[in-house]
């Protein structure tokens, strides 16, 4: 008998967020006869696309989303783990190729396109039951197979560290010792998962099963991948975006040592040479003449500031009531411009790529949050099929969304074919902070009003930016989002992007997290004006909530003020009796204390945020250092419902302040005639480590199904930090970086 691979037999279905029991192969219609067959070849128990029984009793595990520092690995081996009465540390994990039946539609509310990514939040709530169920199947054909052998009920047997158990004869057999038999047994379309009060380990503190591997170097990112005969290559990118050689002097690079050639490219230029740093010392000595790229004439600041002058009234979002009326009559208002810039992800590890192109055949090894884009990407730029680039997702130093594109791969995999030898393509810091996707700058114009009991009666809420999906209204008609061009065949009815009956373009990532605020107001109008630019933009964590989240809570605030109400009670006073939002704030208050007088010197603001399914609230403490701001601590509250890990939820909430703080607090990317004046993390300078606040995080317990983690504690913390500089110094600051608005400050 032909023994099928591991490999060739890990396959499902995904759709609509839910996963299939069922393996099945091409060709092969009846799943049963499949695990048998492969059980019979190689001892192997195949339940689906992402469990193995191995015959060593060992559980492998094909995680199908990327680990780019959020613990997808732990929650997933965890949820698993849990099923399977193993230990999270115990399973064999690895990463799933790019295949079609890891394409996911997302979740109900957090649409996503078709395709096999990791985004938006969604991979621990996406794989909370289906992953669950695939393993409780598993368990349930093992306790069968166990059973079957005794003579005895199921109803006796019990799963336990890897053993079936028969309590009242005391026998046990291992999962390796059931394969053959399981293979033969109908798994359940509905098998029983284990009640919340009986869980062992979701809901409790555990250890990352990545960590070992991470601190002792055995983990493998992008940038550690070698491949037999492999080259490197340093890419050499234009001063502006999209900027093209017009004449290369590259005689002293080739006389370099090591290197094996300069290729001139529709994107730039790349030396190849034996080793990275051969290549980056010989590009040094590459002499171009570029033509204009897309950005030419670019100058972030005359952007902004005819963005801050636009006096139209924008496409409609949201338009209940009339806002623009009762705005006009309440006895207190507030006018208001408030700015965000360009920013660039700066992912620790800069865009990196290993490619092999045989033939018509390209293999690709990647730290990336999308094998589909890659695929389709590759596939266009070296016109192939998609189905035969194949892609290995690798671990991945940061991701916050710049690794859903697939440029640097596309860079790669045309350097291959040239060479005809694997390469492997590194960015140097500078290509990577001036040639990357930015979230795009955004300038807001808001009003607000409250009547005279201090209560929010309109809010008018303009947003000017630069779409993310489309470049312009002709674009939308014709299905193309902009941030991935080679994958609209895969998009989907719930795409973010809607068109007025005037066909002028909306983008709701631009406007999320205000267009659905859950402030009680009668009259709220938000809209949203598209600006072009040339420049290329994307999703950033968080997306549009990073800057809404600063807008509508800088004016709760400010209109919290103009009531002469406390910021706390202002808040609560807005949001619905017994709802999630107000346990989350009312969780934070309790968490800060907040009501009790902060140190002398300090100043505390709050602000709370609605973003991928969580509520999360913040309280940020301030002072002053030498002129400039210093944030000293940090409180967090969040309802994410069922807890896979605390401590991965804790991370990951710290993990997005420091991020969300460091743009808050001093990062932007700024253009003059179309070139990028930063080029490294001085320019772009994260939290240092020295300035990092002190940082608490309480989870509010809730039974509702997981919703994620990784992006919500960005969006309340600019505002945060910038109400509690107002309470500090009374200076209001609308526009980020804060610093530099601090800094700035006119009244």
């Amino acid at each position: 008998m032909t023994a099928l691979s591991r490999r060739a037999i890990l396959q499902g279905a995904i759709a609509g967020g839910a996963l299939s029991v069922a393996a099945s192969l091409p060709g092969c219609a009846d799943p049963r006869r499949q695990r048998i067959r492969h059980a019979d070849a190689t001892g192997e128990l195949t339940t689906s696309a992402f469990i193995t029984v191995l015959p060593s009793g060992v559980i492998a595990l094909t995680v199908h989303k990327a680990e780019i520092g959020q613990g997808v690995t732990t929650a997933y081996a965890t949820m698993v783990a849990e099923e399977l009465e193993v230990e999270p540390g115990d399973l064999d994990l690895h990463f799933g190729e790019a295949r079609p039946e890891f394409r996911t539609t997302g979740l109900e509310g957090v649409p996503m396109f078709a395709i096999q990514a990791t985004g938006g939040s969604t991979s621990t709530a996406e794989g909370y039951l289906p992953l669950r169920r695939a393993a409780a199947a598993t368990r349930e054909v093992l306790i069968g197979a166990a059973a079957a052998r005794w003579g005895v009920p199921a109803g006796e047997c019990a799963a336990r560290a890897g053993q079936i158990h028969h309590a009242a004869t005391g026998r046990a057999l291992g999962y390796g010792a059931l394969t053959h038999d399981a293979a033969r047994r109908a798994l359940p379309d509905d098998p029983p998962l284990k009640p919340a009060a009986s869980f062992r380990l979701i809901g409790k503190h555990g250890a990352r099963v990545d960590a070992y591997a991470k601190v002792t170097g055995a983990a493998i990112f992008g940038i550690d991948v070698v491949v037999p005969e492999m080259v490197c290559a340093a890419a050499i990118h234009g001063p502006q975006y999209g900027a093209r050689a017009r004449a290369v002097r590259d005689a002293a690079a080739r006389q370099s040592p090591g290197v094996i050639d300069v290729l001139s490219l529709p994107w730039g230029v790349a030396v190849v040479a034996a080793k990275f740093w051969q290549a980056q010392r010989a590009a040094r000595l590459v002499e171009i003449d570029w033509h204009a790229g897309a950005t030419a004439g670019l100058d972030s600041d005359a952007m902004m500031a005819a963005a801050r002058a636009h006096t139209g009234a924008g496409a409609a979002v949201r338009d209940d009531g009339d806002a623009g009326a009762a705005i006009g009559r309440a006895p207190k208002k507030v006018e208001a411009v408030y700015e965000a810039p360009f920013l660039a992800h700066a992912t620790l590890e800069p865009q990196n790529c290993v490619a092999a192109v045989r033939g018509r055949k390209v293999e690709i090894w990647a730290p990336c949050q999308s094998p589909s884009a890659i695929q389709e990407v590759v596939a266009v730029a070296l016109d192939v099929r998609a189905e035969d680039v194949r892609v290995h997702t690798t671990f991945a130093g940061g991701g916050f969304g710049r690794r859903l594109l697939a440029d640097y791969a596309a860079q790669a995999a045309t350097i291959a074919r040239r060479v005809g030898r694997p390469v492997k393509l590194i960015w140097d810091r500078a290509s990577d902070m001036t040639q990357g996707y930015y979230r795009p700058a955004n300038v807001t114009h808001v009003r607000g009003a409250i009547d005279a009991a201090g209560r929010m009666t309109g809010l008018a809420y303009h947003n000017l930016s630069q779409s993310i999906t489309v470049d312009s209204a002709e674009a939308v008609r014709g299905g193309m989002p902009r941030w991935l061009p080679a994958l609209s065949r895969h998009l989907t009815a719930q795409t973010m992007v809607a068109l007025t009956a005037a066909n002028t373009m909306i983008d709701l990532f631009a406007t999320e997290g205000a267009h659905n605020t859950p402030y009680r107001v009668p009259h709220v109008r938000v809209a949203y004006t598209p600006i072009a630019t040339g420049l290329p933009v994307a999703s950033w964590r968080s997306v549009g909530n990073s800057v809404n989240g600063f807008v509508i809570e800088g004016l709760v605030d400010e209109l919290a003020h103009l009531a002469g109400a406390d910021p706390y009670q202002f808040r609560r006073a807005h949001l619905a009796a017994g709802s999630r939002e107000l346990r989350v704030l009312d969780a934070v208050a309790a968490l800060a204390g907040w009501g009790q007088a902060p140190p002398a010197g300090h100043a505390w603001g709050i602000a709370r945020h609605t973003a991928f399914g969580t509520e999360a609230a913040e309280i940020a403490e301030v002072t002053t250092v030498g002129g400039r701001v210093r944030v000293t601590r940090v409180w967090c509250a969040v309802e994410c419902g069922q807890v896979v890990n605390p401590d991965l939820v804790k991370a990951q909430l710290e993990g997005g302040i420091v991020f969300g703080l460091s743009a808050a607090l001093d990062q932007a990317i700024t253009l003059a005639d179309g070139v990028v004046r930063e080029r490294s993390y001085d320019a772009f300078p994260p939290v240092r480590m020295a300035e990092c606040p002190r940082v608490e995080v309480a989870i509010v317990p809730s039974d509702a199904a997981p919703t994620g983690v990784g992006e919500p504690g960005v969006p309340p913390i600019a505002p945060a930090v910038a109400n509690a500089i107002f309470a500090l110094t009374g200076r209001r600051l609308r526009r980020m970086p804060l610093q530099r608005a601090y800094q700035e400050w006119k009244p």
